[in-house]
């Protein structure tokens, strides 16, 4: 009878630890889902100067850009992949690794 009780609290506790691991999951996994895509109508962005092409920026109106600069090569860019990643400067947004903002600071390699 102990041999039945020590399986069934072990099964017990396997159950539990995974309804604990997949809970954790779906959390991460839906934070990731509820980014969304900044605009350069966001009242933060239009702040910074965002522009979600740096091509498109002009250098008349923001003289600390330069050709070379945007977002993939950004510090504030965070790890990922794909055209579209989440920027420190921006919380729960994704910003275009091809855009650039006014508080643009090189990568270090």
């Amino acid at each position: 009878m102990s041999d039945s009780k020590i399986q069934r609290r072990q099964i017990l506790k396997g159950a539990l630890l995974s309804a604990a691991g997949v809970t954790i999951l779906k959390s991460e996994r839906s934070e990731a889902a509820e980014m969304v895509k900044l605009t350069e109508s966001d009242p933060t962005a239009a702040a910074l100067g965002y522009h979600t092409n740096a091509k498109t920026v002009d250098v008349k109106q923001f003289s600390t850009y330069k050709p070379t600069q945007s977002c993939s090569s950004c510090v504030q860019l965070q790890a990922g992949t794909g055209n579209d990643r989440g920027c420190n400067l921006f919380p729960g947004k994704l910003v275009n690794v091809n855009g650039w903002c006014k508080v643009w600071v090189l990568k270090p390699q």
